[in-house]
């Protein structure tokens, strides 16, 4: 039985798709694995928790205008802690809310969810409404910096609202 013969150069192209096969394969597993550990986000961490940049204060503000509060599965990629990100007012520096998606004490399964009629989230599982500030669960400090950022910072202990940052 007679063997192909191949020229040197189909030899080479071979090897280059077989070698670019092999890093296309490797580079999405290693992306799977990141973000199947939560280590996909931006959020810096540190012994205390961690502030994430969103990225600009002002498209995030036309985008709630638009759609209504955004809705973050887990900054940090563990779907341990959805938030939701609202924003009142028309200046994009102040009026910024963001507060966890699972109402105090629910079970895991059970999120708040933005009604746009009524401009309230409601939380059906526990037969409660919150308002668009997120008054009554868990909040976290956001801030707008110079740049006009929007920072959100996840460090544990009491937060509040916005105010402008001189970041």
């Amino acid at each position: 039985m007679p063997i192909e013969r191949r020229s040197s150069s189909a030899q080479i192209r071979s090897i280059l798709i077989a070698i670019v096969t092999v890093v296309f394969v490797a580079t999405l597993g290693y992306a799977v694995f990141r973000a199947a550990t939560g280590q996909k986000t931006s959020v810096t961490k540190g012994s205390d928790g961690g502030r994430w940049n969103t990225g600009t204060a002002q498209t995030k503000a036309d985008e709630i205008a638009e759609r209504g509060p955004i809705l973050i599965p887990d900054p940090a990629g563990a779907q341990r802690l959805p938030i939701y990100i609202s924003h009142i007012g028309n200046d994009p520096d102040t009026g910024w809310y963001v507060f966890e998606a699972r109402p105090p004490d629910a079970p895991d399964d059970c999120f708040i969810s933005w009604d746009r009629d009524a401009e309230e989230f409601t939380a059906p599982c526990v037969d409660d409404t919150y308002p668009a500030d997120g008054d009554g669960l868990r909040n976290f400090e956001a801030t707008v910096t110079k740049d006009g950022d929007l920072i959100i910072d996840f460090t544990p202990g009491p937060t509040t609202t916005t105010t402008s940052s001189p970041e």
